[in-house]
C-alpha cells in the first residue's frame, strides 16, 4: 500500500518512485493499493480507479471512464461539471 508516495519529492526523484512501483505492478504475484490525489501518477498507475468524493464512492472502473467522470472531473480535476 502507498499513500500518496511522491508527496514532497522532487522533480527528479518522483520517476524513480513511479519505477519502483511499476516493477512492483510486473510481479504477478502482488496487489498494489495507491491511494493518491496526484491524476498524473494515478494515470501512469493504474488498471482501476475508485473515487472518493465527500466520504462517498463516486466512480469505479478503468482509468479511462473513471477520468471523464463528470463528477470525477469536477473534484479532482477542477473541471466544472457544464463544461
Amino acid at each position: 500500500m502507498f499513500d500518496e508516495p511522491t508527496a514532497g519529492m522532487s522533480v527528479d526523484e518522483v520517476p524513480v518512485i513511479l519505477e519502483l512501483i511499476h516493477e512492483i505492478k510486473q510481479q504477478k504475484d502482488k496487489t498494489v493499493l495507491l491511494v493518491e490525489h496526484k491524476m498524473d501518477v494515478v494515470r501512469s498507475l493504474a488498471d482501476r480507479i475508485i473515487v472518493l468524493h465527500q466520504g462517498e464512492l463516486v466512480a469505479d472502473g478503468a482509468p479511462a471512464e473513471v477520468i471523464a467522470s463528470p463528477i470525477v472531473q469536477e473534484a479532482y480535476l477542477g473541471i466544472p461539471a457544464n463544461g
